[in-house]
């Protein structure tokens, strides 16, 4: 069995930090650390739940799934989360990943009502989702219920594995990039560091062509676990958070299965993040209602995003465009369709994408049908008349 159990929040050096332990009560634990923890300066310590369990339900679950240890949570959480749990989200983690079994799952009772806090969220990273998510609900959003008013950063994965120290500078200078952009919106910006990806990142199996130059996509597998868990975590504040998914609805339904035991966000998030709610937070899955072409022609002029757009999978350098991954070939031939390259010279060497332009667009061609956004750029391309060459040509 799993236990998770001793909850508490203290402040030291400056941070607070919402801790508990994570025992294996019956094998051997294959993971060093003794703790799951979430930590924020100490000036927002408030906005930690310490009166929940919450943050530290979803990555044991999957573990113990994974491990086929039930797990017990020694301690309350959200009736709304325990309920769905009991009835629905082992299934879709089994349909996820063949290497998940169902498990007792027990928790010791459940939180008290408390009143839901003033903070509508949405994570920034200045991506395209990113971006297209706070142009829709900061800009162009009037309601004050729904229009964003805080934005957030979490250290849970995303920016490398848990025990290698460039890390942390590396999630720094994203932090850095990502404080001038939302400076100039005028929104705060929250950060929460956690230690779930020394878990997370451990877990076997995962499938990725580009896992050897980018090991933070180890994460990808069952790593957005470990955001919905920073924002349970905040729950005191945040009482409304926008999720920026990558694919649309059509691509969904056309491609979840290429995600299969790789990315749980491409596989099953637009059904599973409606289940992982509670009574004071709700998670709105946004994004969908584009493809990722049309997102970034929706932004293209604004000059936030010609400012700071920031695509890169390479953890390597200081959280610039290295302009040859995938994703930053990806949105420059997307902003060549568009007739914007020279809008975004401040961000990407157009030079070297053009010298990079013709083998991309033919690699495209080849994967056309298999993999959602290669596939996107080519209809996009043939929508617009733009010219690509064929594969003979190569």
């Amino acid at each position: 069995m799993i236990e998770i159990s001793n909850l508490r929040k203290y402040t030291h050096e400056g941070l607070t930090r919402l801790e508990a332990d994570i025992n294996f009560t019956d094998v051997e634990s294959p993971y060093a650390e003794k703790t799951i923890y979430f930590e924020v300066d100490a000036a927002y310590g408030d906005m930690f739940a310490d009166d929940t369990y919450d943050a530290f339900v979803l990555v044991p679950l999957y573990l113990a799934m994974y491990h086929k240890q039930d797990l017990h949570i020694c301690g309350n959480i959200s009736k709304k989360l325990y309920q769905n749990i009991k009835w629905y989200i082992p299934k879709i983690f089994c349909d996820f990943s063949d290497a998940l079994s169902p498990v007792e799952f027990i928790v010791d009772g459940f939180s008290p009502p408390k009143p839901k806090g003033n903070l509508i969220g949405a994570g920034i990273s200045c991506g395209v989702d990113s971006l297209s998510t706070i142009y829709d609900h900061f800009i162009n959003e009037t309601d004050l219920d729904y229009r964003i008013n805080a934005l957030f950063l979490f250290n849970s994965g995303t920016h490398g594995n848990f025990e290698d120290p460039s890390t942390q500078k590396f999630f720094q200078a994203r932090y850095n990039r990502n404080i001038n952009a939302a400076d100039e919106l005028g929104l705060p910006v929250y950060t929460v560091t956690c230690n779930l990806h020394a878990f997370t990142h451990k877990i076997a199996g995962m499938k990725s062509e580009y896992l050897a130059k980018f090991p933070f996509l180890a994460g990808a597998k069952a790593g957005y676990l470990g955001i919905y868990s920073c924002i349970f975590s905040l729950q005191n504040s945040i009482r409304r958070y926008y999720f920026s998914n990558g694919l649309s609805y059509e691509q969904i339904k056309k491609f979840s299965t290429y995600y299969h035991d790789y990315d749980m966000v491409g596989f099953c998030e637009l059904y599973l993040v409606p289940l992982i709610q509670t009574e004071r937070l709700e998670l709105i899955i946004d994004g969908c209602q584009y493809r990722r072409v049309d997102k970034l022609k929706k932004i293209a002029d604004w000059d936030i995003a010609q400012k700071y757009l920031n695509v890169c999978l390479d953890t390597t350098n200081d959280a610039s465009n290295c302009g040859t991954c995938p994703k930053c070939l990806m949105t420059l031939m997307t902003l060549e369709i568009l007739g914007k390259l020279d809008d975004y010279a401040k961000v990407f060497d157009i030079e070297q994408y053009k010298n990079d332009s013709f083998g991309y667009k033919i690699h495209c061609q080849q994967n056309y049908g298999k993999n959602p956004f290669e596939t996107e750029n080519v209809d996009f391309a043939r929508e617009n008349n733009f010219p690509m060459p064929t594969i003979n040509e190569k």
